[in-house]
């Protein structure tokens, strides 16, 4: 709107005689800016000519990687290769928050809030955490599976906390994945410590107990389920 920009103009301390140009450039970023789902776009610096233009002699453009799906025109920009090993197959896999931490402690959640809190408990109770991974919302079977997959490619984990706390996500589906990463890993030996509340949680935790795999362990609450993944790692590092 004009007024924005009036109130940008006068914020800024811009000349009358270069409003108009100036004007022009940033309602340009603006639409930049919201066209292509950007996280960022900033110009330093902005010149003005004798001849009264405004010109980006340099800029900086940062992209919201959850909106990428709506640009595929954006996929040649992707380059991946300087990503550590663990990032850059959850990028490949379309599990976009994952970081690689220095713990041996995996974790797994859903919203990066509880994803954040699932952390801070499992240092709570004495363990590092191996890395932060936010699976989202809604995740289905072969998103978990794949996420379980990637978190345990790192031999430094010792044992994996999955903390799921459905909204949209359905614990049904959750279970499912778990047994399905089971099932394409093999031989796992890593405890994997499940913690499942909300949508279809009941059905997720019978669907685990059904199953009884000797290394899935449920647990009925977070901090719960954190010690006894710090418990599980702590003896694996001691063996």
């Amino acid at each position: 709107k004009q007024f924005h920009l009036n109130e940008m103009m006068s914020f800024g301390k811009i000349p009358r005689e270069h409003q108009k140009a100036v004007g022009g450039l940033l309602e340009k970023l603006f639409r930049c800016f919201v066209g292509a789902d950007a996280a960022l776009v900033e110009v330093n610096p902005l010149v003005m000519t004798s001849a009264g233009d405004a010109i980006a002699l340099d800029a900086k453009v940062s992209l919201d990687e959850n909106a990428l799906y709506r640009h595929p025109e954006f996929s040649k920009l992707v380059d991946n290769r300087d990503l550590p090993k663990q990032e850059r197959a959850a990028k490949d896999l379309g599990l976009g928050n994952f970081v690689a931490l220095d713990g041996y402690v995996g974790v797994i959640g859903n919203g990066a809030g509880l994803t954040m809190s699932t952390l801070d408990v499992v240092a709570e109770a004495g363990g590092k955490p191996a890395n932060f991974l936010d699976i989202g919302g809604g995740a289905n079977a072969g998103v978990m599976a794949n996420a379980i997959g990637v978190i345990l490619s790192d031999r430094k984990v010792k044992s994996l906390m999955v903390n799921i706390f459905g909204g949209i996500t359905r614990g049904d589906e959750v279970a499912k994945g778990i047994l399905a990463a089971i099932d394409k890993l093999g031989d796992v030996k890593v405890p994997i410590v499940v913690r499942l509340d909300g949508p279809n949680a009941e059905e997720g935790r019978a669907i685990l107990q059904k199953a009884a795999h000797p290394k899935i362990i449920p647990a009925a609450t977070m901090l719960d389920a954190a010690a006894k993944a710090v418990e599980l790692a702590k003896k694996r590092k001691a063996s």
